[in-house]
């Protein structure tokens, strides 16, 4: 009888792994397809929010064997990583500016212009037909991992907060319309 009660509960300990693991992975296939939802901060500026990805070490080699090659290059030992993030950005902006004349070397007829604010500065050179551009874009990005919202409401304290993750730029001419992170689990 005492061997039936202990394969019993081994059998119901390793049922109960199995649904969590199952679970998790369900969650990551369901965030592995997500979208990126944007909100719109206190400042005005957009703010990028997503599902956060849970997953082994093994299952990210085998869906993006990118991310542990830059884990790599970056020279942190795959196995001490607890996170990474991948987030793409596109920047944006018309500018309108006057050509002046300029003279270079006495001689030279030349056409120059500058553009310059917080974010983005352009300087441009014009010699017969050949024009110079030299631009320069800075951004600041700001990521949070936070408890977000819960899968199921209506289970209250039941239902675990699942994390997400939310992004933001300091510029204005600069989007976010890719951004991935992956929690990445012990074995």
């Amino acid at each position: 009888m005492a061997v039936l009660i202990l394969a019993l509960w081994i059998y119901w300990k390793s049922n109960k792994h199995l649904r969590t693991e199952n679970s998790r992975l369900i969650h990551s296939i369901q965030n592995l397809g997500g979208t990126i939802t944007y909100l719109k901060g206190e400042n005005g500026k957009l703010i990028a929010q997503t599902d956060l990805l849970s997953l082994r070490l093994a299952e990210i080699k085998s869906l993006f064997p990118e991310n542990l090659q830059a884990i790599k290059s970056l020279q942190v030992k795959s196995s001490r990583a607890k996170q990474i993030s991948t987030v793409g950005v596109v920047s944006q902006k018309t500018i309108l500016t006057v050509l002046k004349d300029s003279i270079i070397l006495d001689t030279i007829l030349v056409r120059v212009f500058h553009y310059s604010d917080p974010w983005l500065q352009l300087d441009g050179i014009a010699i017969g037909d050949t024009q110079k551009v030299r631009v320069r874009l800075s951004d600041t990005l700001i990521q949070v991992v936070f408890k977000g919202e819960r899968p199921n409401p209506w289970l209250w304290v039941f239902s675990p907060r699942k994390l997400q993750q939310r992004a933001q730029l300091a510029s204005p001419y600069s989007n976010i319309f890719y951004q991935q992170t992956i929690d990445i689990q012990a074995k």
